[in-house]
């Protein structure tokens, strides 16, 4: 192993065409300075093309990644249903592993992941770029700020269409992989769990189904999903995934609302910048007055940074949890979010999303 204040050296699996890892993953890599890219690899031919480009080490052997001395860390962007295998071999080999959500696709896996990762070398964290998103860290600096009083409920919104599948045969669109609740949901909850610095106790789920609309958009099952987790003994969370708008041209993206003791926080569809609602005026570093026709105390919440474009403010999210954990590995101190936590969310979700609609302590 490379001395505690070396750059690390990355692997990442799940590189062979346009996805996660070539949009993100390797400009985030590129971009931090506690790690260096050295390999990729994927099943497909066209890895060897990208890792030209990045002027890295290409494979279509994972094997030979993982046998590499110079790979420290696998990075790994395959899709959910492999996501037990690749992180297994991987923490057998002594690998630390950052793995993209979601964590795996039934409780059977994610049991097997949690305990295979406690008995590996290598450390296990799950890619969770939300967070460190400026919007997320916009909203949390606002909340320890007391900016609504002590906070109470936070509602996250989707609504759009999901990401087609052009294969008919994929297991994505299978009832089994449990839609885009599975799949996605993890980024949310745990954004939401940020917020409320407290995992799920409990969820009660409702779902329905459009069937209207093109095959590689709707999958089985359902496509709308509404969830009210329990955060801790003080805050809720209401959790919308709606995917039945298929139309192109409709409102879309993500809505957030976090309702506090002294006001709310609003993140429209389509919004670059919060509106703080206020019970009485405040005078804060954060806010700028919103000149609000009502005359009310509304003002807009300042970002906490600002970048060239959003494809930018992307990467460096992914840039900040690259960062995040290699500083884990170095010192042993493990940063939020925790595994446990992680895999609190996940199970909530994957109990959430088969027969048993509500879990938890409220059931």
């Amino acid at each position: 192993m490379q001395s505690s204040q070396a750059a690390i050296g990355v692997g990442i699996l799940g590189a062979g065409r346009p996805n996660i890892a070539t949009s993100c993953q390797i400009p985030a890599c590129q971009a931090a300075a506690s790690v260096r890219l050295i390999a990729l690899c994927d099943r497909l031919d066209g890895v060897h093309e990208v890792a030209r480009d990045c002027g890295v080490r290409s494979t279509t052997d994972y094997a030979a990644m993982l046998a590499d001395p110079e790979v420290e860390m696998i990075q790994i962007a395959t899709p959910d249903w492999c996501h037990l295998a690749h992180a297994s071999q991987a923490l057998a080999a002594g690998k630390h592993v950052l793995l993209q959500k979601p964590i795996c696709t039934n409780l059977d896996d994610l049991r097997e992941l949690q305990r295979l990762a406690a008995h590996s070398t290598g450390r296990l964290k799950i890619l969770l770029n939300n967070r460190h998103t400026v919007q997320v860290r916009t909203v949390q600096a606002a909340l320890e700020a007391g900016l609504i009083g002590e906070l109470r409920h936070v509602c996250i919104q989707y609504r759009g269409h999901r990401f087609p599948i052009g294969d008919p045969s994929s297991p994505y669109l299978t009832a089994e992989m449990g839609g885009v609740w599975v799949h996605n949901g993890l980024h949310w909850l745990d954004e939401a769990c940020f917020y409320a610095d407290a995992c799920p106790g409990s969820v009660q789920v409702n779902t329905t189904r459009n069937s209207a609309g093109p095959a590689d958009l709707l999958g089985d099952g359902p496509n709308y999903w509404c969830g009210l987790f329990r955060l801790g003994p003080n805050v809720t969370c209401r959790f919308e995934y709606n995917t039945m708008l298929l139309a192109e041209g409709l409102p879309g993206g993500v809505q957030r609302t976090l309702i506090g003791t002294a006001g709310e926080i609003r993140l429209d569809y389509g919004a670059e910048q919060a509106r703080v609602f206020r019970t009485a005026p405040l005078d804060s570093p954060l806010l700028d007055p919103a000149d609000d026709p009502s005359g009310l105390p509304v003002y807009w919440l300042k970002p906490i940074e600002s970048f060239a474009n959003p494809t930018a403010a992307v990467v460096d999210s992914f840039r900040r949890a690259v960062e995040d954990f290699t500083a884990e590995i170095r010192d042993g101190v493990e940063r939020p979010p925790l595994l446990a936590d992680t895999c609190r969310c996940m199970e909530a979700l994957l109990r959430s999303a088969g027969e048993c609609h509500t879990w938890g302590a409220d059931k």
